[in-house]
């Protein structure tokens, strides 16, 4: 594992999407573990006991909305990095989740094999002495 290794808590309600969005984190050298939860009610109780250094969160989850996800994790203590990744790619959504506290905001239909390269943005920015990045 690297030093710097991260753990991520993926929420999606697809399993497709969430099984290939799991592999492909869990691919990265830098990812330490993925945690994953489908509705937001799982998120909440994973998020406290995980406590991911990146939460990577649909915007529509069966049981409500990704912005409940946003600010679950902005309650962490330290602050996990957070990213939108969702088919509603529309710049009023996008400026309403960055507003939320939402770290990035990733369009899942033109921006979804963006994500590699965020976590190893995020794994060159985080000190492994602390529990989240930056």
């Amino acid at each position: 594992m690297h030093p710097s290794a991260i753990r991520v808590c993926l929420v999606e309600d697809s399993s497709l999407v969430r099984l290939r969005l799991a592999g492909m984190l869990r691919d990265l050298w830098d990812v330490e573990r993925v945690f994953e939860a489908a509705t937001v009610a799982e998120a909440r109780r994973l998020l406290p006991t995980a406590k991911p250094h990146l939460v990577v969160v649909d915007m529509r989850l069966p049981d409500g909305d990704g912005l409940e996800v946003v600010a679950a994790a902005k309650r962490l203590t330290p602050q996990p990095a957070v990213v939108v990744l969702t088919s509603y790619g529309y710049d009023q959504l996008r400026a309403t989740c960055l507003e939320a506290g939402a770290d990035q905001f990733l369009d899942k239909r033109t921006e979804f094999d963006r994500l590699p390269a965020i976590v190893a943005d995020l794994c060159a920015h985080h000190d492994p002495r602390a529990g989240a990045p930056p």
